[in-house]
């Protein structure tokens, strides 16, 4: 789930296909249809918004406007998302145990691999990567490209997610904006 600057919700639904736009008064529509197992969504800076679609794999960018285009593809199964700073999307790439970095452009290069299903990132507030393996029962970290144990002995840690800190923040309608 992801939410947009507007304050709507917006959930990939693996089972149905489809990605749900949730207005704050709780009222629901169906943004896109007809996906092959959307996993995670994220928005870039410029409100696009990006779905992992691990069964086709696939990522689809859908514009502010619902304009659906291919952002990425031959992807083994790609399941997290996270932007980070610059506007570079990182990808887990559940089944080939790899981290993708993808440019603004769609320049695609490996950022980690060896990893047991990498599955949730997250990105903190000074720019290190978090990595949810899920099979090692591990989180990682990820500074300036150095990987080490942030925290170990979990059973299947999945998605990861940092509070922003509201110092930095500004309230919009229903919504933070950091």
């Amino acid at each position: 789930m992801a939410f947009d600057a507007l304050g709507n919700l917006f959930e990939a639904d693996d089972g149905s296909g489809n990605i749900y736009k949730f207005k704050p008064d709780g009222s629901r529509t169906t943004f896109a249809s007809g996906l092959n197992g959307p996993a995670i969504v994220a928005f870039d800076s410029a409100g696009n918004l990006f779905v992992s679609d691990q069964f086709s794999g696939s990522i689809f960018k859908f514009t502010p406007g619902g304009t659906k285009s291919t952002f990425a593809s031959g992807l083994a199964r790609p399941i997290g998302l996270a932007f980070d700073s610059s506007g570079n999307l990182f990808e887990a790439d559940r089944d080939s145990g790899t981290i993708f970095k993808f440019t603004p452009s769609g320049m695609k290069t490996t950022f980690a691999t060896g990893l047991s299903k990498p599955i949730g990132l997250a990105f903190d507030s000074l720019g290190n990567l978090y990595e949810a393996d899920r099979d090692s029962g591990t989180i990682f970290k990820f500074t300036g490209g150095v990987k080490s144990t942030f925290a170990s002995g979990l059973n299947r840690p999945n998605n990861l997610e940092f509070s922003r800190s509201l110092d930095n923040c500004s309230i919009f309608p229903h919504a933070w904006r950091c």
